[in-house]
């Protein structure tokens, strides 16, 4: 159950337990409603358009910023000063596939209440965000008709695939305008255990790169005959497997190389192949750079006289939320509302709040357990939904609520 909501205390206790029983109804029916349209990236399923009459019925301005097989919706409510703050929520209705031999004890899209639990694909990333911004909202509208500054929703159907057309469509237009964000809140599943334990203010930057190495194709009978890639690649992934490339900080742990596949194919037993290809990522820190991590790479692949050619994809780069208004805001809340000191964090894949940062002053992602997260049987505890939304509700009040 919510804890008493601020600015109930006036109201009878009777009536303040119905409205909080009707808001738990309504997140509740709108998460289910999500999770029932299979909208596996890039597909939105209806999820958008769904929530997008929920947020005009409160008087939001909705805008579908669409590109390719990619639905974008941006909505905003509030005509605020400059001076004003700029509060935007921000999520994903796209979901990866339910896994095709994926065990589930329920149909992934078919939303199951049990033990106190809303099973189904998207429960936790991250329909059950994106129901309790938008009751929040909601709750908050009804309070505050006329709160100071503006609220905002930024919606995407690409953020689990390419994420390209999607979350940073919305922010380049949105800057080609000229518009502003001050807040924004991004719903991605950050708890580890207990709702708020911990939050992200940034994320790691990500290189993705490809390295063909060519060999000489020969009969294992005839070694001075060849040249085995295999052989001779592994002095690189030992190299970089093993190499400390920077030192952590404070939010930031050191950057870290993952291959990912290593595939080579001679076609038969007695034949070494003629080529290796490896695929693999580095998740980086401020302290490394892109630029850096190639050329060292590059140089090193060299040394050890291979033939390589790469391919490189720079696909994020590390950004972070300084202390400042809403990062203290969101520890505030949490800490009232849950009694928690919450972990401050980077770690974590990539997220659109890489896009978001490059238009807003401060990001912070908060959203529920990241446990059953592109598992089968991914849930979510109503309890938890149900804080969550109030947690939002309150960082609402916080922002743009004067003298609360």
């Amino acid at each position: 159950m919510f804890k008493s909501f601020k600015g109930l205390p006036d109201l009878p206790y009777a009536i303040a337990s119905i409205e909080q029983t009707q808001y738990q109804s309504s997140l509740l029916e709108l998460v289910q409603a999500l999770i029932r349209k299979a909208s596996i990236t890039p597909d939105d399923a209806g999820c958008t358009e769904l929530l997008a009459k929920r947020l005009e019925a409160i008087g939001f301005s909705t805008e579908y910023l669409n590109k390719g097989s990619v639905t974008n919706l941006w909505a905003a409510r509030g005509h605020g000063k400059a001076e004003q703050p700029v509060v935007v929520f921000s999520g994903h209705t796209d979901v990866v596939p339910p896994g095709q031999n994926a065990q589930w004890n329920t149909e992934p899209f078919n939303p199951i209440v049990k033990d106190g639990y809303i099973y189904g694909r998207g429960a936790s990333d991250m329909k059950g965000s994106l129901a309790a911004m938008v009751v929040a909202a909601e709750l908050f509208v009804k309070r505050y008709p006329h709160h100071q500054g503006s609220i905002g929703f930024m919606l995407t159907s690409d953020e689990e695939g390419e994420a390209v057309d999607g979350t940073q469509h919305i922010v380049n237009t949105l800057s080609e305008r000229g518009e502003r964000i001050d807040y924004a809140i991004v719903g991605e599943p950050t708890t580890d255990k207990q709702l708020g334990d911990s939050i992200r203010i940034g994320r790691r930057g990500s290189i993705n790169g490809t390295i063909t190495i060519k060999g000489k194709q020969g009969h294992v009978g005839y070694p001075e005959q060849l040249n085995n890639p295999i052989h001779y690649s592994s002095k690189l992934i030992h190299k970089l497997a093993n190499k400390r490339w920077d030192i952590p900080s404070r939010y930031f742990p050191s950057t870290s190389f993952q291959l990912v596949k290593v595939y080579s194919e001679s076609g038969a037993m007695n034949v070494t192949p003629a080529t290796l290809e490896m695929v693999f990522n580095f998740r980086y820190s401020p302290r490394n750079s892109f630029e850096k991590i190639k050329g060292y790479v590059e140089r090193k692949a060299q040394k050890y006289g291979l033939d390589a050619e790469f391919e490189w994809e720079h696909e994020a780069q590390p950004y972070i939320t300084r202390r400042g208004k809403l990062r203290k805001t969101v520890q505030k809340v949490i800490q009232q509302q849950s009694q928690l000191k919450t972990r401050l964090t980077t770690a974590g894949g990539i997220s659109d709040g890489r896009y978001i940062k490059q238009l807003a002053s401060q990001v912070i992602e908060l959203g529920p357990c990241n446990k059953t997260i592109h598992q089968a049987n991914e849930r979510v505890a109503l309890s938890e939904l149900n804080r969550l939304c109030h947690l939002y509700y309150r960082i609402l009040e916080e922002l743009l609520i004067q003298n609360n």
